[in-house]
């Protein structure tokens, strides 16, 4: 059996010093707006076709912030998946209220730096790695979870 393999593109939207993250309804992990980035589609196309597919937004892809690898288990198989991660910009975004998803499996809210690990942000490395960008950290991120245990990799 083939396993699992996740290429995805991910988005931080930063407005008040809050992050605008996602969920799918029905599950307690919440995680950065973006996804599956297609086979011959660069990271930004793919995360810009997947904000104006979840959110109905034009947004401009910026600064390149870094990668992040990361496994875990879904019904007894192993996942794998590399997150592209990039500043992201939107003047069709308000920052004081929740925008609506224009998926029905998915709400998006903004959530306080500090309240990262309270909304089970995953992959859980990106909790630091946020935090540290909103104190100002311009270090280029670079994060793995491979060499974890999956249970320690999927800890809320």
């Amino acid at each position: 059996m083939q396993q699992p393999f996740h290429h995805l593109a991910r988005g931080v939207f930063i407005a008040d010093k809050k992050v605008l993250l996602a969920k799918a309804k029905g599950y307690t992990n919440s995680f950065l707006p973006g996804g599956h980035i297609e086979f011959g589609e660069s990271a930004k196309d793919a995360l810009k076709r997947e904000v104006g597919e979840e959110l109905g937004i034009n947004c401009t892809v910026g600064r390149f912030l870094g990668v992040v690898e990361h496994k875990w288990e879904k019904d007894g198989v192993l996942h794998c998946e590399i997150n592209q991660v990039f500043e992201v910009t939107s003047n069709e975004l308000a920052n004081n209220t929740n925008p609506k998803s224009i998926e029905s499996h998915l709400d998006f809210f903004w959530c306080k730096g500090e309240d990262l690990d309270d909304s089970a942000l995953q992959p859980f490395l990106f909790r630091n790695l946020i935090k540290n960008y909103l104190s100002g950290n311009e270090d280029v991120w670079w994060e793995s979870s491979l060499n974890y245990e999956i249970d320690e990799a999927n800890r809320n």
